[in-house]
């Protein structure tokens, strides 16, 4: 029986779309990507959350700007801070000169926090203020820094049970929460591993 399959690109990555399901979800992502909403992509480990996030940005109004992606669990929190929010020269040791943060380097476009679910609570107030819209400073700095960033976030984890042990703030996940997008795993999409397996040949 022939599978029929649908390959897109979506910021330089490929992408197969040959389930029901996942052809659903490809078809909520060109529904809510021309908004503002923040968006919380759900899934296990591997079911493709981030390249689900690159179409998000690909079919909105910001497609022509910044996209930007961080790993939260991959960077300890100090550095987490610094590359999120920035710092200025002589901000700690090794601040040679000054850095924008990812916030700023994403203005106007995109900003996808992979892993959400590993944010430390001190972060994670900071980053609900940015969701008020307030202007931050860089670490060290004295002048405030203003942005405008669609942020799109993913986890693997469940952050209602997060929330519920106190190691997520309730406030912030219904904030990331307006939109949310759950990805099914690879064996309940059976349709899409063939041509996913011909893809990575």
């Amino acid at each position: 029986m022939t599978i029929h399959h649908e390959t897109r690109e979506f910021l330089g990555v490929a992408a197969v779309f040959g389930s029901g399901v996942m052809r659903n979800v490809l078809a909520m992502v060109e529904k809510v990507a021309p908004t503002n909403a923040t968006v919380l992509i759900t899934g296990e480990s591997g079911t493709g959350k981030e390249v689900i996030a690159r179409a998000i940005h690909h079919y909105s109004l910001r497609c022509s700007k910044s996209w930007v992606d961080v790993n939260c669990a991959a960077l300890p929190e100090n550095l987490l801070e610094s590359e999120l929010f920035g710092y200025e020269k002589g901000a700690f040791s090794g601040a040679d000169s000054s850095k924008p943060g990812l916030f700023e380097l994403a203005d106007h476009g995109t900003l996808f926090l992979d892993e959400i679910g590993d944010l430390d609570l001190r972060m994670q107030v900071k980053l609900l203020r940015i969701l008020d819209k307030a202007p931050y400073y860089r670490l060290g700095g004295v002048k405030k820094v203003s942005v405008d960033v669609r942020l799109v976030t993913a986890t693997n984890q469940d952050l209602k049970t997060a929330v519920q042990q106190g190691r997520f703030r309730s406030d912030l996940y219904h904030r990331l929460c307006q939109i949310r997008i759950s990805v099914p795993p690879l064996r309940d999409r059976a349709d899409d591993i063939m041509p996913l397996d011909a893809l990575s040949e």
